[in-house]
């Protein structure tokens, strides 16, 4: 009932697949209707509000000279006989003919129509809990049962099982779930498509004990080091979609190729990274490179197809995470599984082993073929990982001196509460405000993707300044009273972005998990944060090339900011 990829450069497991594939540039490419509730399209903001929003995000940017420049033109744009209303009654026709009309324009430039690398600049990674093998063969135990998680949910998904899920008392969009598994990103010069493969159960999984046992008989067989052929998805978008049409020519590629994109999931078993990789770093720091690119060609970058949506990645010292390809959907729905697939596993930790059987399913050699040229473009690609590998900067961490119930018993928002002690970290380290950018989930309209919140506000940068150059000045009611303002001045501008009041750089798993991805700017920060009850994790991120970010500061003067900004909330004014 499955294709599952397992060392995904090699090998590829059987068992009675039953599909259907569907190739197209948009996001609706599944049959499946997860939604019972229907949904309302997503509407057209009205311009002359979207264009004082807009004033509004860049005034704390500019100074006066260039705040009122900016103000002259975006007055001419949206001035009756201006280009504004014309472009806006087009959209409204949009609206009219199509169920949403940002979608194919969202994907495309957002996604599909990206030519830096996925991997860093798109793909997020995930990192679990450590999970503790104390036999060698735990590992496989572990695998099988990872693989049986995924179907199990996968099944829960194809059956139309899902409850809706809601918000007091409007639907969410179901369908992102359906886009989880079974969906491939391929490579085309300009712009990429989207593959959907609707993958669903005939004759059911196989067994636990003849799934460890066609996954152990894989890595037996896996001694030798192969071509790492995989490590062609982590170069730049054109040119991989060239080397993607080499590599198909040559030999019985195109159906190794095809097997790939077919699969459900991608399964990698990694190497132990080297103990010289924490020299300078936390587990949490490695895990997070690990999951993104799989640290360096010389440990586990070659063992990766970056275009699947899921590949979970699992090694024998104790990581389990996952990389998702980003562009089918958000991390909502890749958290749900995370959690699901995790649970799965915990629930049969105590479960008997039985003997390995002799009749299990032996998994087939997918070998690539290869010529000068593809070896090329391996060495090319390969440079380009590394690189990619060696400039990014993790500092991820465990905040444990509280967590969102702390935040929420000083009557505050805990999601703003974290968005604006960024703000004042920043602020802090650079003595300027950041051009802060936030998504936010659009889940309650048909097909929607995310808004963008322009967090930073006049508020906020005068609570930044004020905890910078005069916090001794202050009395403790005038602090108070500042971050309380800069703090609901965020919280109403992600609920004026026709959202619900979701963060995507919130992903609140429920397992000790959190999230990972690179800054989206050679001179910005990323950081990402799963806000717990008694905790928050943090994934905060750079690139090392640049000599005015460092994210060691970044993380130090959060965790200071968090505790500061505590200290001022529960003050009794």
């Amino acid at each position: 009932m499955y294709k599952v990829l397992s060392n995904v450069s090699k090998y590829t497991v059987y068992n009675g697949l039953r599909h259907t594939s569907t190739a197209i540039h948009t996001p609706y490419i599944t049959s499946l209707n997860l939604n019972k509730q229907p949904l309302p399209r997503q509407p057209v903001p009205d311009l002359k509000q979207t264009a004082e929003r807009y004033l509004r995000s860049v005034k704390p940017l500019l100074t006066d000279q260039e705040y009122e420049n900016t103000e002259k033109i975006v007055g001419e744009f949206v001035r009756d006989g201006g280009a504004g209303p014309r472009l806006h009654t087009k959209l409204l026709e949009k609206y009219q003919n199509t169920d949403n009309w940002m979608k194919d324009w969202w994907l495309r430039a957002a996604y599909l129509g990206y030519r830096a690398p996925a991997i860093i600049n798109s793909s997020p990674g995930t990192v679990g809990p450590s999970v503790t093998f104390r036999r060698p063969d735990d590992i496989y135990v572990f695998a099988a049962r990872l693989i049986a998680g995924v179907c199990d949910y996968n099944e829960i998904v194809k059956s139309g099982k899902m409850k809706q899920e809601m918000v007091r008392n409007d639907p969410l969009d179901m369908q992102p779930y359906g886009m989880v598994l079974g969906t491939h990103r391929q490579p085309d010069e300009g712009v990429d498509k989207l593959l959907h493969t609707c993958v669903v159960d005939e004759n059911g999984v196989l067994s636990e004990a003849k799934l460890v046992a066609a996954i152990k008989d894989i890595a037996d067989r896996s001694c030798v080091p192969g071509k790492p052929v995989g490590i062609l998805s982590g170069n730049d978008r054109d040119t991989w979609a060239k080397d993607h049409s080499l590599l198909s020519e040559l030999g019985n590629n195109r159906r190794i190729i095809r097997d790939i994109e077919t699969s459900l999931f991608v399964l990698c078993l990694d190497k132990n990274m080297p103990e010289g990789a924490f020299r300078e770093k936390n587990n949490a720091s490695v895990r997070a490179v690990q999951a993104m690119t799989g640290f360096d060609s010389s440990v586990n970058a070659g063992n990766r197809w970056h275009d699947k949506t899921i590949q979970y990645i699992v090694s024998a010292d104790g990581y389990v995470g996952m990389e998702y390809e980003h562009s089918p959907c958000e991390g909502g729905p890749v958290a749900v599984l995370h959690d699901y697939v995790l649970k799965y596993i915990s629930a049969r930790e105590n479960s008997a082993r039985r003997e390995s059987p002799k009749d299990f399913p032996r998994a087939e050699l997918l070998k690539f073929e290869t010529n000068d040229a593809t070896d090329r473009a391996i060495k090319k690609a390969t440079d380009a990982v590394d690189n990619l590998s060696r400039n990014i900067d993790m500092e991820c961490f465990t905040f444990d001196k509280f967590g969102a119930d702390a935040i929420k018993a000083i009557k505050l928002s805990p999601d703003s509460f974290i968005q604006i002690a960024m703000q004042v970290t920043f602020y802090n380290l650079h003595e300027k405000p950041p051009a802060h950018y936030e998504s936010a989930a659009l889940r309650r309209f048909i097909n929607a993707r995310t808004e963008c919140i322009r967090s930073t506000c006049i508020e906020s940068v005068e609570f930044a300044r004020m905890m910078l150059h005069d916090a001794n000045s202050k009395s403790k009611a005038q602090k108070k009273e500042t971050m309380i303002r800069a703090i609901n001045a965020h919280k109403e501008l992600a609920g004026q972005e026709l959202t619900i009041p979701f963060s995507l750089r919130r992903v609140p798993y429920k397992s000790a998990s959190f999230m990972c991805y690179g800054p989206v700017v050679p001179d910005g920060y990323g950081c990402c944060y799963n806000p717990r009850p008694k905790d928050i994790l943090f994934a905060c991120s750079s690139f090392k090339s640049c000599g005015r970010t460092s994210t060691r500061d970044f993380a130090r003067v959060l965790q200071q900011t968090l505790c500061d900004m505590r200290a001022i909330g529960s003050e009794s004014t």
